[in-house]
């Protein structure tokens, strides 16, 4: 099924997609070797998935940026990521496993932990790992597939899968965690708690709340707190994060959702459309209309602000055509 031009694949989809793939009730291991099957279609990923490669290499396009697969590289998309253009060399090896958040749930293991790392994902969701790291997973994934050829469907063979995903769930997000939160060392639960809360906050509700006011109030906190807290845990204070979340979902929009700009300043609950085009610019360099336009190099230009700064003028110069608040 295809919305806005994109296909949307479930967890369905892709056992159907990859015939020799081995899969479970609600999740699925794909060998990143099948990912060659991949190089010409767009798809929304509908379930969280986590992945690592050992050898060979690969180049994926993750929600419009391009990445490399090297081996001992761990990947992880969340839900709704959009992927494309992936291609895969011959000689590459390690598996990807997409899962649902009812089979997490189903198998009792506590999302808090994705949460807690979820942010500090979105933009960079690929991570360089020792090899050893990369081989644990890899021969958990291959241990996997082993008992989902070799067992035949039964409840024993469930909680075999369910056991082992949840012994390779809880040391993935243990390397994450040491990459995603420096020095946090000795943190009381207390603090934990409430960064995870904020996070499933913001998750939920940054499509319409951007005031930091909102979140401490949620949480029965102060805003200067709440930031405190934040600081200590990632580096970057509460408005930080709140504004990364709603650009990072404003980009997702004008690249894949088909919604005129206008739409998507209602949706994200901007008071105009000239107000949404004047907070993207301020965060990201360019105006929503020609970042919606730019290719998969956007993100690239845009690491360089000088650089970012003399194709704006390049583009203004030779777009003339283009108007600010055209949708």
């Amino acid at each position: 099924m295809k919305q806005d031009g994109i296909k949307r694949a479930s967890i369905e989809k892709l056992k159907s997609r990859f015939e020799t793939a081995y899969y479970s009730e609600d999740m699925v291991i794909t060998p990143l070797v099948m990912f060659r099957e991949l190089d010409d279609i767009t798809a929304l990923i509908q379930g969280v998935s986590i992945g690592v490669t050992v050898s060979g290499t690969a180049k994926i396009k993750i929600n419009g940026k391009m990445h490399e697969l090297r081996p001992n590289t761990l990947f992880i998309f969340n839900e709704n990521t959009v992927v494309e253009q992936v291609k895969a060399s011959i000689r590459s090896s390690g598996y990807m496993i997409t899962y649902s958040r009812q089979y997490l749930n189903s198998i009792h293991v506590d999302t808090q932990d994705l949460i807690s790392i979820y942010h500090g994902f979105l933009n960079e969701p690929c991570v360089q790992v020792a090899p050893e790291e990369a081989a644990y997973i890899h021969d958990i994934s291959k241990l996997m597939r082993s008992v989902l050829c070799d067992y035949a469907p039964t409840a024993n063979r469930e909680k075999i899968i369910s056991s082992l995903f949840a012994a390779m769930f809880h040391y993935v997000m243990g390397i994450l965690q040491q990459h995603s939160l420096p020095g946090n060392g000795s943190v009381s639960n207390r603090t934990d708690e409430l960064f995870n809360t904020f996070l499933a906050l913001l998750r939920e509700h940054c499509s319409t709340e951007r005031s930091v006011e909102f979140y401490a109030s949620k949480m029965g906190i102060t805003p200067k707190y709440l930031s405190l807290i934040l600081k200590k845990k990632s580096g970057r204070n509460a408005s930080k994060l709140i504004d990364e979340a709603v650009v990072y979902e404003a980009k997702r929009l004008l690249k894949y959702s088909g919604l005129s700009i206008r739409e998507i300043a209602l949706k994200l609950n901007f008071a105009s459309q000239s107000f949404f085009g004047k907070y993207f610019k301020q965060r990201v360099g360019v105006s929503p209309s020609r970042y919606k336009i730019w290719d998969g190099r956007t993100e690239e230009v845009l690491a360089n602000k000088d650089f970012a700064s003399t194709l704006e003028d390049f583009v203004a110069e030779g777009d003339n055509n283009i108007d600010e608040g055209l949708d």
